[in-house]
């Protein structure tokens, strides 16, 4: 995470190397990332970016760390407009990433979401962040009915969410990879959705 003397930054200085950080996460993979590029773009120096993070892995979890306030804000938005119904909320979620897939964060999902070492990554960062985690879910879990759930306890809410979560990267990446049409994508997280909604036995 970030050190004291990024977060001293002004807000201006502030945003300036993330967007940097964002553009070059979303222009090539984790892998092949450049902390140099980064740094050209901010118009930082090397030493600096170093009293700021203490590596590209620890950039990447501030990147996390932002986008996950930016989904919550979302979440909320979305829970809201479908009286908490999960479902929907979801759905309406899937919608917009697909809508809006030139925005950042579904690039970058797309291009942090097959590469096999930023599991260990990912691994990584959660340990780091099991405290945002954890509000992060728990903001969630409030916003959602869970009047017609069997177990309606805050455990189960977030399997069910990670299962949700994984389901709409995954469909974010195959629209990536295959230029799907956007409503055929749709149609397959719904299908995914339903299938964990009601389950596949009869």
């Amino acid at each position: 995470m970030p050190s004291e003397r990024f977060i001293n930054l002004s807000e201006g200085k502030k945003h300036l190397i993330y967007d940097a950080a964002m553009e070059e996460f979303i222009r090539v993979s984790y892998e092949k990332a450049s902390i140099n590029k980064i740094i050209q773009r901010a118009g930082i120096s090397r030493g600096s970016f170093y009293t700021y993070f203490t590596d590209k892995k620890d950039l990447l979890g501030y990147i996390i760390s932002e986008e996950a306030e930016r989904l919550r804000v979302f979440w909320l938005d979305c829970a809201k407009k479908n009286q908490g119904n999960l479902w929907k909320t979801s759905e309406a979620f899937m919608d917009y990433s697909i809508d809006h897939s030139k925005e950042r964060m579904p690039r970058l999902v797309h291009n942090i979401l097959d590469i096999e070492k930023l599991y260990g990554e990912i691994h990584y960062l959660r340990n780091c962040n099991d405290h945002q985690l954890t509000l992060l879910i728990e903001t969630l879990y409030q916003a959602v009915d869970k009047t017609e759930f069997k177990d309606q306890g805050i455990e189960t809410f977030s399997k069910i969410l990670s299962m949700i979560l994984v389901s709409q990267a995954e469909c974010i990446s195959w629209y990536y990879y295959h230029l799907e049409d956007k409503e055929k994508v749709k149609e397959l997280f719904r299908e995914k959705l339903e299938i964990l909604q009601y389950g596949i036995c009869k």
